[in-house]
C-alpha cells in the first residue's frame, strides 16, 4: 500500500496537432490559437494531385504495349504529354498550398509578444504535417501571391531561446520540429476576422497581405 504522504507525480503536458492527431510529450503547455478553415480541402487536393500523377506514371508502359499501328514516335509524344500535364498540375497544387497554415500553437498562456515562440504547422509535398518554430518578430509582410508572411532571419537576441524551445518540444518526437528558415512563406486566413490570440500574433508580426 502506498504512503498517503507520497509526492505527486510531475505533470507532463501533451501537445496535440488537431488536424492530424499527432502527439508528443513536452514540459511546455501549448495552445492551438488558429486552425486553417480549408485544411481538409487542401489536404484532399494535394492527395488527389499526387494520385493523378502516380496513376499517369503507371499508365505509361501501356502506351508501348499491345498490337497497334501507331508509330513509336506518336506513342512517345502521347506518354510525355500525359506525364507533362499531370506533372504540371501536381506542381501547381504543391506550390500553391506549400505556405498554407493548418494550425498555429503558442507555448505559454501569457500575452503574445514579438518574441513568443509559435509552432506553425503546414503540409509537406505528401500532404503530411510539417511543423516549424517561428517567432512573430520574424514574420514580415509577403508580396508573393497566396502568402501572408515571409520569414526573416532569427534575431541574435532570441537565437538561444529558439534552441532551448526546439530541444524541449522535440522530446519524444519522431518527426522533429525544425526552425523556420529565412524566406519560408506562410499563408493564414485573415478575411472575416480572427480570434483574439491570432489578433495578437498579427499585431506582434505587423501587417499582412490580404
Amino acid at each position: 500500500v502506498g504512503s498517503i504522504h507520497a509526492k505527486p507525480r510531475p505533470v507532463v503536458y501533451t501537445l496535440r496537432h488537431v488536424a492530424y492527431g499527432q502527439r508528443f510529450q513536452t514540459t511546455l503547455q501549448p495552445r492551438v490559437v488558429y486552425e486553417g478553415g480549408l485544411t481538409k480541402a487542401a489536404r484532399v487536393m494535394k492527395l488527389a494531385s499526387i494520385a493523378s500523377f502516380v496513376g499517369a506514371s503507371a499508365a505509361v508502359p501501356f502506351f508501348f504495349t499491345g498490337d497497334s499501328t501507331v508509330p513509336s514516335a506518336a506513342r512517345t509524344i502521347l506518354a510525355l504529354t500525359t506525364l507533362g500535364m499531370t506533372g504540371s498540375s501536381t506542381g501547381i497544387v504543391t506550390w500553391a498550398l506549400r505556405p498554407y497554415i493548418t494550425s498555429i500553437s503558442v507555448l505559454n498562456n501569457e500575452e503574445i509578444t514579438p518574441q513568443t515562440p509559435l509552432l506553425v504547422q503546414t503540409m509537406n509535398v505528401w500532404a503530411q504535417p510539417k511543423v516549424r518554430l517561428v517567432f512573430p518578430v520574424q514574420l514580415k509582410p509577403a508580396t508573393q501571391p497566396l502568402s501572408s508572411w515571409v520569414v526573416s532571419e532569427v534575431p541574435l537576441e532570441i537565437s538561444d531561446k529558439a534552441d532551448k524551445v526546439l530541444q524541449e518540444v522535440n522530446k519524444g518526437r519522431k518527426k522533429l520540429v525544425t526552425m523556420a528558415k529565412q524566406g519560408d512563406l506562410f499563408y493564414a486566413h485573415m478575411e472575416g476576422g480572427v480570434g483574439p490570440e491570432m489578433e495578437q500574433i498579427v499585431r506582434a508580426a505587423g501587417p499582412t497581405q490580404a
